[in-house]
């Protein structure tokens, strides 16, 4: 426990709670029409707490959690709840290294104050939405910094990283630098990221480490949310061969885990948020289809299997996947009516970004290679109201 909390061991040099940085600019994520989450990277055992409000004045401060602040050696989390619809929000985040020598002598240093950034919540009833989708990123940092200058090149409502932001996880060091300080790139400050897990996320003794790196609602990883029409549903598809194949050591249950998921898609299409939408999508990082139906490991059987026809049922026009790294689209056909979108990756000359862009008229979906190449352009009308 001691270096998971970071406390100096045993004939170590003295630890100066002053020599504490952040580690990463800061990553809103999990936002929501009424609150969001943020987290950074911290350089060792730290608190933080982050600064906000409507103005840039800001003026008030997250809270902790059940009576504790955060206290963690690479990750800071913190959520912020009680706010408006479609409201930009101005925050900066403070680091606090600590010293925590036994449980009566605990030294803080003096805070860190980041710079301010500004995001703005999600509005359900607005009248258009806006994303920005990446996939099988890889750590490849030439593909991450391309990313990045062309996000920051654009405004939208939210950044969807769909999957296999990492090869795997090995280290908890390690994942501040693959979740949050991606290349050196500050991707995250100001436009909210909805984050989707791939394959390779689940990969590696630090796997189960994840949730603190990332937040999703509940720290689950199928959720969905509506931004002005689009009504998006984000499902976890798993690794990519069964759960009794050798490579797993028996570690994995993604069969018991898409069931799960498929009870919760027939109650989430429900909602009325889901059904009172104009456009319908689906996240996913693994296709539910692929253009070559004998190669198993391409696209999620078991998920096509118990998702296609809830899918089918809710109206569900678009499926926006990866994993293939290679781009292709499949129009909806015959049995399967709503089209298949993959990007590609993770080599600089095959990666992709994707730009999505809904409002009464259609929701328009373009893929572009990272030069600006054209490789599919998807519109789609809105559902008829009954």
């Amino acid at each position: 426990m001691s270096q998971l909390l970071g406390a100096p061991e045993t004939g170590a040099a003295p630890f100066d709670a002053a020599n504490v940085k952040p580690a990463s600019a800061p990553v809103v994520t999990n936002m929501s029409a009424e609150g969001f989450t943020v987290l950074w990277g911290v350089s060792g055992p730290a608190t933080g707490w982050v600064e906000y409000g409507e103005t840039p004045e800001m003026g008030k401060r997250s809270v902790g959690e059940r009576g504790l602040m955060p206290y963690d050696s690479y990750v800071i989390k913190a959520r912020i709840e009680g706010l408006k619809p479609g409201t930009k929000y101005y925050y900066r985040v403070h680091t606090r290294g600590v010293n925590f020598v036994n449980a009566y002598k605990i030294l803080p240093a003096e805070p860190i104050l980041s710079e301010v950034g500004a995001v703005t919540t999600l509005n359900p009833k607005g009248a258009t939405a806006d994303f920005i989708v990446w996939n099988d990123t890889h750590e490849v940092k030439a593909v991450l910094t391309r990313l990045a200058e062309l996000t920051r090149a654009q405004s939208a409502d939210f950044l969807l990283w769909n999957g296999d932001q990492t090869n795997y996880m090995l280290d908890e060091r390690e994942m501040v630098e693959q979740f949050l300080n991606p290349a050196g790139q500050t991707y995250a400050r100001d436009l909210p990221l909805m984050y989707v897990r791939g394959n390779h996320d689940v990969r590696g003794v630090a796997a189960r480490s994840l949730p603190r790196f990332t937040d999703t609602p509940d720290d689950l990883y199928y959720y969905s949310f509506r931004q002005g029409p689009l009504a998006a549903l984000v499902m976890d598809t798993g690794e990519d061969k069964p759960d009794d194949h050798p490579v797993y050591g028996g570690l994995n249950d993604f069969s018991g885990f898409r069931k799960q998921q498929q009870a919760w898609l027939e109650q989430e299409i429900q909602k009325p948020h889901i059904k009172s939408a104009p456009y319908k999508v689906l996240f996913c990082h693994i296709p539910m289809c692929w253009k070559r139906p004998e190669e198993k490991g391409a696209y999620c059987v078991e998920g096509h299997d118990l998702w296609h026809d809830l899918l089918v049922k809710a109206g569900v026009q678009l499926v926006i996947s990866g994993h293939t790294h290679d781009a292709t689209w499949m129009p909806a056909e015959g049995k399967r009516p709503y089209g298949q979108l993959i990007g590609g990756g993770p080599k600089l000359e095959g990666a992709t970004i994707i730009r999505g862009k809904a409002d009464a008229k259609e929701l328009r979906v373009q893929m572009t290679d990272l030069t600006g190449k054209e490789l599919a352009l998807v519109q789609i009308k809105p559902h008829k109201r009954g």
